[in-house]
């Protein structure tokens, strides 16, 4: 299943990163060149100083008339050293140089040139070169400082700006997925809802949801009230129906029974019989089509109040036969789907049973959090081999066996509807038939079936 949080958290993350990344590499460039800058500065201040120290002595040689120079250009190997270019071949260097020599660039006069050169004891040493002109000479001023030192201050200071830049991505990733399930918090309203709906607690989906998802909500709640008005339609249509062929299946049932067709007795016999397999049809396909399948939007189904109802109008049924009906219910027992399909599922599973039975049916009601509803007799049952016909996927119900057809047959298109599996087997206490529908934790209707039989139980 994929989620919404992960993608908008990845792309938080990347985005995040990279401002980071690349406000860290600005920082650096920036700092770094302002560094350059602020030294190569300081570095031409001081070759403007010595250049006014320069003087020329009646031999002609150009030199320097400072008598005190700044410590640094006074220690060997200090980093800080300058060095002068004649035209005519002098070349002056501070003391901090101890013999050693820069590569210092010639420059045209008013001109400065700012370079990386290396220095003593492998030093990252930064020039500034000034051109000027002396006493009618050409001269090069090159004044160099040694960025180790600051180099390693700045390294010193980056590695606590990005511990501290770490910190602040970790934080604002951790509060922006916060903020982000804050933000679907809300839809967790949808889903509270869309649990009642199924509960049978309310009917629409509420619409007090993010604009962003209000849309799907009462595109939602207008299918449901377009299901909810086909069902109605269909079933209204479907007693219609069953009223417009009432009339004409009596006149043909009269029909059978004139005089005329009782003087053939085959004819007769053969009127009847396709006007009861007429009939019998018409029944099943519209007991079928009744079907409603799924959850329905109305409060759950108390299952003891209905099936005591049911097996009370049954008892007067078969009232001629003195059945003993016992109802073993968990009376929090409660069945979220349409009570038309349920009525209609016990009523043929209690008809089939005692139908059959010799004197005792028992119906059995068990609710763990999934609905499992038994339906036994004392009646001959099934034999193994009819139990397997009708487990086997395919077989129709109504031609498995005798007797036990149409009504399972509606029995099993509800059931498949709502997900359930149906177990056909015999009763190990009474010994006749047995069917137990097992609901799953949550009724949705599906496609197909799931028929399990038990003839392993069976006792022909």
């Amino acid at each position: 299943m994929r989620s919404l949080l992960a993608p908008l958290v990845a792309g938080l993350v990347l985005s995040l990163a990279a401002v980071f990344g690349v406000q860290w590499s600005m920082f650096r460039i920036e700092f770094d060149a302002m560094i350059v800058e602020y030294i190569a500065h300081e570095l031409t201040h001081d070759a403007e100083e010595i250049f006014g120290s320069l003087t020329v002595l009646p031999s002609g040689e150009t030199r320097l008339a400072l008598t005190h120079f700044d410590p640094p250009f006074l220690r060997p190997g200090s980093g800080r050293y300058f060095q002068i270019l004649v035209d005519d071949g002098t070349v002056l260097r501070s003391p901090s140089l101890d013999g050693e020599s820069l590569a210092v660039p010639t420059v045209n006069r008013g001109r400065r040139r700012v370079t990386h050169v290396a220095g003593p004891h492998e030093q990252d040493l930064l020039i500034s070169a000034v051109g000027y002109e002396f006493a009618g000479r050409q001269l090069t001023i090159g004044v160099a400082a040694d960025l180790n030192p600051v180099r390693s201050q700045f390294e010193r200071l980056m590695t606590h700006y990005s511990r501290v830049s770490v910190l602040m991505f970790a934080l604002l990733v951790a509060l922006q997925v916060a903020i982000v399930r804050l933000a679907f918090g809300t839809l967790r309203r949808v889903k509270a809802d869309v649990g009642r709906l199924e509960r049978g607690e309310i009917t629409q989906l509420g619409e007090r949801v993010p604009a962003e998802v209000l849309p799907l909500v009462q595109e939602i709640n207008r299918l449901l009230a377009l299901l909810t008005r086909r069902l109605q339609r269909s079933r209204e249509a479907l007693g219609n129906l069953a009223h417009a062929l009432k009339t004409p299946l009596t006149v043909l049932q009269h029909m059978a029974d004139d005089d005329q067709f009782q003087r053939d007795p085959e004819l007769a016999r053969q009127m009847a019989e396709q006007v009861s397999i007429l009939r019998s049809r018409i029944d099943r396909e519209l007991r079928r089509a009744r079907v409603a399948g799924g959850r329905s939007t109305g409060a759950p189904v108390a299952v003891a109040k209905e099936i005591d109802a049911l097996a009370q109008t049954m008892g007067k049924l078969h009232r001629e036969r003195n059945l003993d009906i016992a109802c073993r219910i968990d009376p929090e027992a409660a069945f979220s789907g349409d009570r038309e399909d349920f009525m209609e599922m016990c009523g043929n599973l209690l008809d089939n049973a005692c139908k059959w039975a010799r004197s005792r049916v028992r119906v059995t009601v068990h609710d763990g959090g999934a609905l499992a509803l038994s339906v036994e007799d004392d009646g001959p049952g099934c034999s193994p081999g009819d139990l397997e016909r009708i487990a086997r996927r395919g077989v129709r119900l109504d031609e498995a066996t005798e007797g036990h057809g149409l009504g399972l047959a509606i029995v099993d298109s509800i059931a498949s509807s709502y997900g359930a599996e149906l177990h056909f087997g015999r009763s190990p206490e009474l010994g006749g038939f047995a069917v137990t529908v097992s609901f799953p934790g949550t009724q949705r209707p599906v496609r197909g079936v799931n028929r399990t039989a038990t003839p392993d139980n069976a006792n022909s």
